[in-house]
C-alpha cells in the first residue's frame, strides 16, 4: 500500500497543487485511492483497475472539481437549473446530436436529424447577449424571468437547437452572473482560469482512465496540426459538448500548455479584445495585460470565440475559419483511426 500511494503521490500533487487548498485535495484524493485499493483487496474477484497510474488522475481531477464547484455555487446552480428544466418541462428537450454534442433546444427539434448549427443569429446572441433584451423580448428584463420563459423566447428567435455550452454562457451572460474570480499560476503546473464549471461525471473512474487515454492520443495529434488549424481547432473547439477544460480536468495538458500550443501574437490578441463582452474598463485592463500566460487567462474565459471572432483574430474570412477545423477535424479522425490500427 505503502509503494502503490508513493507511485501516485506526484500524478496527485501535479493535478491538485492549483486548487483552493491543495493540501486538502491531495489528501481527499490520497482517502479515495487507499479505500479503493482496500475495497479491492477484500474482494479480489471484483472490477480490477485496468491502468493506475490513470485512475489516479480521474480521481484527483473528481476531488479538484468539486472544489471548482463549491467554489462557484452560482454558475454551478444555473447549470443544474438550466438541465432540470430542459428534461423536465415538455416542451424541450436535451439530447446527443450527430456529432456527440450535448443539443438542447425544442422538443419537436430532437425527432429531426440536427447537428450543432451557428446561425447568423445565434452568432448574434452570442456576440452580444443583450440582443435579446432589444429584440427577442424587448421590454423584458432577462434577469429576472424564469428559466422556461427565457428559453422559451431564446428557442423561438433562433428556430435551431443549440449546443447546451454555447447556451450556458449565453444565460450567465443575461442573468449577469460572474462570480468566477481568475486564478494565474506562476510555474509549469499552475493554474489559469476555468470559464466553466465542469459537469459532473457519470463515468466511474475506472471507465473514465479509458477515456484519459483516448485525450493523451487526442492532444498529442492536436499539437501536431499545422498552427492555423490548431488555432481554428481550439479556439471554437466543438468536440466533447465544447468542453476544451477536459483536456486539463483528466491531465492530459495543462491550461497554461494549450495557449502554449496556441501561439498567439501581441497583434492577434488586440484584435480579439473588441470582439469580448467587455465593458470600458475591461478592455482597457485587457490592453494593459502583460505577459503571454495574462492575456491568455483573460481570452479563456470567453471561449469558445465565434467563428466572426476567431476570424478578425486571424485578418481573414469566417468561412476559411470553418475550413481550417473542418480540416483539422478531418485530419485527427485520420490519424486517430491510424494509431488505433497500429499504424
Amino acid at each position: 500500500m505503502d509503494e502503490l500511494i508513493a507511485h501516485a503521490a506526484p500524478v496527485i500533487k501535479k493535478i491538485t497543487g492549483w486548487s483552493r487548498d491543495s493540501e486538502d485535495a491531495f489528501q481527499e484524493t490520497t482517502r479515495r485511492v487507499v479505500k479503493r485499493l482496500w475495497d479491492f483487496k477484500a474482494d479480489p474477484e471484483g472490477k480490477a483497475i485496468g491502468n493506475y497510474d490513470s485512475y489516479v488522475k480521474v480521481v484527483a481531477s473528481h476531488v479538484a472539481k468539486g472544489q471548482l464547484r463549491e467554489d462557484h455555487p452560482r454558475r454551478r446552480s444555473l447549470a443544474d437549473a438550466l438541465r432540470h428544466v430542459l428534461k423536465s418541462e415538455p416542451r424541450f428537450a436535451l439530447w446527443e446530436g450527430e456529432n456527440r454534442e450535448r443539443l438542447c433546444g425544442l422538443a419537436a427539434w430532437r425527432r429531426q436529424p440536427t447537428a450543432a448549427t451557428r446561425s447568423e443569429r445565434l452568432t448574434r446572441l452570442l456576440d452580444d447577449p443583450h440582443t435579446l433584451d432589444e429584440v427577442v423580448l424587448p421590454g423584458r428584463d432577462a434577469q429576472v424571468m424564469v428559466h422556461a420563459e427565457l428559453l422559451t423566447g431564446i428557442f423561438d428567435w433562433l428556430g435551431h437547437p443549440v449546443r447546451f455550452d454555447e447556451l450556458f454562457r449565453l444565460v450567465c451572460d443575461l442573468k449577469r452572473i460572474e462570480d468566477f474570480t481568475p486564478l494565474v499560476g506562476t510555474d509549469e503546473e499552475g493554474a489559469l482560469p476555468l470559464s466553466e464549471l465542469l459537469p459532473g461525471a457519470g463515468r466511474l473512474p475506472d471507465e473514465e482512465a479509458e477515456w484519459t487515454e483516448f485525450l493523451g492520443r487526442l492532444w498529442a495529434e492536436v499539437e501536431q496540426l499545422p498552427p492555423l488549424q490548431r488555432l481554428a481547432y481550439l479556439l471554437n473547439f466543438t468536440a466533447a459538448d465544447g468542453q476544451l477544460e477536459l483536456f486539463w480536468a483528466y491531465g492530459v495538458a495543462t491550461i497554461r500548455r494549450i495557449g502554449a500550443a496556441l501561439q498567439l501574437t501581441e497583434g492577434q490578441f488586440a484584435r480579439v479584445w473588441p470582439e469580448l463582452t467587455l465593458d470600458d474598463e475591461g478592455r482597457r485592463r485587457a490592453m494593459a495585460l502583460a505577459s503571454y500566460d495574462e492575456k491568455f487567462a483573460l481570452l479563456w474565459q470567453h471561449l469558445p470565440l465565434t467563428d466572426a471572432a476567431i476570424a478578425k483574430m486571424l485578418g481573414t474570412e469566417r468561412q476559411k475559419v470553418i475550413n481550417l477545423r473542418k480540416a483539422a477535424g478531418d485530419r485527427l479522425s485520420r490519424r486517430l483511426a491510424w494509431r488505433g490500427r497500429g499504424v
